[in-house]
């Protein structure tokens, strides 16, 4: 597999503007402030942990209705690692070829002006892959 690199990790949980509180009161940097994400049906914030580890807050826009509310129902918390990657589709494929499903084909993700892709690997590990370029409205 083509070169990866660790973009962040995602976080479940059930109110993003008191977790944003939460890890800053803790002391992590508010890199993105907390905006919806209406192709995903998710609210997202990006936070910075001592200048290293970036840590994605995701909660649903519409609980019921979002891709993250089964592990809302576990409780949420972590729920997946992110790594750059050039291309999106490809690394999707090579994760199939190793038994990989694709659980999100390619999409823009409007917050980050990237395409994303997931991948639920056999171990039970959710990976997104999201292009290492930004995107200009989805083109």
């Amino acid at each position: 597999m083509a070169e990866m690199k660790l973009a962040h990790i995602g976080y479940v949980v059930r109110n993003i503007e008191r977790s944003v509180e939460r890890f800053e009161k803790e002391g992590a940097t508010l890199l993105i402030a907390a905006a919806p994400d209406p192709v995903q049906g998710v609210y997202v914030a990006l936070l910075r942990i001592e200048d290293e580890v970036d840590i994605e807050l995701v909660s649903p826009i519409v609980v019921g209705e979002s891709p993250v509310d089964s592990r809302l129902s576990r409780g949420g918390g972590l729920d997946h690692l992110c790594y750059f990657v050039a291309d999106v589709q490809s690394a999707l494929e090579a994760e199939q070829s190793n038994g990989g499903i694709v659980v999100c084909h390619p999409t823009f993700a409007c917050v980050f002006e990237r395409e994303i892709g997931f991948v639920q690997r056999r171990s039970g590990l959710v990976v997104e892959f999201m292009s290492d370029v930004k995107v200009l409205n989805g083109d």
